[in-house]
């Protein structure tokens, strides 16, 4: 993969992550090149890879589009995310830097204001960089790239999750448990951490 389909796929999956583009969306090619300045081939492969990926799906007659996930779907990949940043906790206590929490708090606080704005697609992009940085915090590259690869799926998940939950007292519940993640791993309370990290994911 070229520099140009590398861009362009990041892209195009930062949009997906972030609830840009939302599942059953049509991705097409043409638009893509002219969009992000790059040609249809080096979209075509970007495609593809979201394909395998399992953000993207094929479809019967051509062309691409959003994944939609079934509820199953959605249920293991939040357990398997749940699996990981628990077995996780202990490491960040352990090797969490100064920096490390100053990112963790910078986040929660964007999330605060957003939440306050009523800006739900913000809100959900500070939710995925704040689960992001805290794999990150455990400075184990390989279970980053695990738990990047695990969450990948989840597509637009969080964008339908908080568009469901649009009252502001709910989101602001939840930009609060964030804060009180923080708080707890700098205290090294580990049942309270696993407690607050299993109330952001669904249960059947």
């Amino acid at each position: 993969m070229n520099n140009q389909s590398e861009l362009a796929y990041m892209q195009i999956k930062e949009k997906i992550l972030a609830g840009g583009l939302l599942p059953g969306a049509r991705l097409v090619e043409q638009a893509l090149s002219e969009e992000l300045g790059v040609n249809r081939g080096d979209v075509r492969q970007s495609l593809a890879r979201l394909c395998a990926e399992g953000l993207a799906d094929r479809g019967e007659k051509g062309g691409y589009f959003v994944k939609t996930l079934t509820e199953k779907d959605v249920r293991e990949i939040y357990e398997i995310r749940h699996i990981l940043e628990t077995s996780a906790v202990p490491l960040i206590m352990e090797r969490a830097t100064e920096a490390d929490y100053a990112e963790l708090e910078a986040i929660a606080g964007h999330m605060q204001l957003m939440a306050e704005h009523g800006y739900t697609l913000g809100v959900c992009e500070a939710d995925l960089k704040f689960h992001k940085a805290l794999m990150k915090a455990t400075h184990n590259d390989k279970l980053l790239d695990l738990y990047k690869h695990a969450n990948i799926p989840i597509s637009g998940v969080y964008g339908m999750k908080y568009e469901i939950n649009r009252v502001i007292a709910g989101t602001m519940d939840d930009v609060n448990e964030h804060k009180m993640i923080i708080e707890h791993l700098k205290h090294k309370n580990i049942s309270d951490v696993i407690v607050l990290l299993g109330k952001g994911y669904p249960h059947p």
